[in-house]
């Protein structure tokens, strides 16, 4: 298994990645992904999908991904360090962790993923899985604690009001704005457009970039995307497999029937 994670390369090189969700967690369009160029494939183990938990099936997109040349994106449902450890080992090396409430949750999660931790010992067990080639990698565990990037989404008012904390968090890859869950939070559900949120969502994305911290956003609009990477924002993702066959496919029957 190839050990480089291009995801982590081009945040601390301050590029721009640009990613699609695949709600249908088919090897296939992970590797289909990787050949039209797209930098990340999005895997929402929150919401829906297989069990978080089955290493055959992470072996197997992570496989495709490295034939495609993207990058494995994976929304575990908790930053439970047993989880954590478990989807890393199999070949997965960027997480996102959702729902935070605090800096300690934050660092729980991120001390999972590192053998190192803040000039400590973390909680990274030591495997035989993918992501050591099965036991033949060299400098498995500095490469690991090297490449691993992990990120957590903002989207609950308590992250927001412990958000320089949680930026403040050693080895924080980058942190994800949620206005969807945000809003409910507000008293605003579904309205990710009220202004307080809108306002809101600002203020996460400075505060972040001014603490150095990358940022990532969702947006299907092509123009919405250009002006978030004006502002700062380095993650986007912009679409996903099942959108695109609705709007593809939707525009195309309604062409031929009309």
């Amino acid at each position: 298994m190839d050990q480089h994670n291009s995801l982590r390369e081009a945040l601390e090189n301050d590029d721009v990645v640009l990613g699609a969700r695949s709600s249908t967690f088919s090897p296939n369009v992970v590797e289909a992904y990787g050949e039209l160029g797209i930098d990340f494939v999005w895997l929402d183990f929150e919401h829906q999908g297989p069990s978080p938990w089955d290493s055959t099936l992470f072996e197997d997109l992570s496989r495709a991904a490295d034939v495609g040349g993207t990058e494995l994106f994976v929304r575990l449902p908790s930053g439970d360090p047993p989880l954590v450890r478990k989807v890393l080992d199999a070949g997965v090396r960027n997480l996102l962790v959702p729902r935070v409430d605090s800096a300690s949750e934050v660092r729980e999660a991120v001390k999972a993923t590192r053998f190192e931790y803040d000039g400590q010992p973390g909680e990274r067990g030591k495997a035989s899985g993918r992501s050591s080639t099965w036991g033949s990698a060299s400098d498995y565990v500095e490469t690991e604690d090297r490449e691993v990037c992990i990120g957590v989404m903002i989207e609950k008012t308590t992250a927001v009001d412990e958000l320089d904390e949680i930026l403040s968090v050693p080895d924080l890859g980058f942190v994800f704005v949620g206005p969807s869950d945000l809003s409910a939070q507000m008293g605003h559900p579904t309205n990710k457009t009220h202004p307080d949120v809108q306002q809101q969502v600002e203020e996460i994305v400075q505060t972040s970039l001014d603490a150095g911290v990358p940022v990532g956003r969702i947006t299907n609009d092509p123009e919405a995307a250009r002006e978030a990477i004006e502002e700062g924002v380095q993650i986007l993702r912009i679409g996903g497999d099942l959108s695109s066959a609705r709007t593809v496919l939707g525009d195309r029957l309604d062409s031929i029937r009309s």
